[in-house]
């Protein structure tokens, strides 16, 4: 019997057992950093469109700049209350809904905010995925 060369079927196991929680390993951090990447790029393409519609704001003003937009109230999830000025854009990587903000006209200088939201993966907008910039006009 001591001729006989190999792996017992205990042995065989634990590495099989080894093996498989380094191959959950690797598949779970791949499937963490897919799910980062798209959270990325929705911030990204979040983040560009909140900056073109201050940028427009900035260039045109707040009357031209925002005529024609929709005046409703934010989906409730959100969680704000009152109306407001707000469109949505469908874009490759999502659906954004970005809102508009505005001090009273009476403040100096005027504060213009947008906040852009992202839908997540169940479709639905969530107050913690959103990008907010904001612009101070000068007269």
């Amino acid at each position: 019997m001591g001729a006989d060369r190999g792996f017992t079927f205990v042995e065989v196991l634990v590495v099989m057992l080894v093996l498989s929680f380094g191959v959950l390993g690797v598949l779970q951090s791949t499937l963490l950093a897919a799910r980062l990447e798209l959270r990325s790029r929705a911030i990204t393409t979040g983040t560009l469109l909140a900056q073109e519609r201050l940028e427009r704001i900035g260039a045109l003003g707040w009357e031209r700049a925002t005529a024609g937009l929709v005046t409703a109230t934010l989906p409730e999830a959100l969680g704000r209350g009152g109306t407001w000025l707000q469109e949505e854009v469908v874009r490759p990587n999502g659906r954004f809904l970005v809102a508009y903000e505005r001090d009273a006209p009476s403040a100096e200088p005027p504060r213009c905010t947008v906040h852009c939201f992202w839908a997540s993966e169940r479709g639905v907008f969530d107050p913690r995925q959103v990008v907010r910039l904001s612009l101070r006009r000068q007269r």
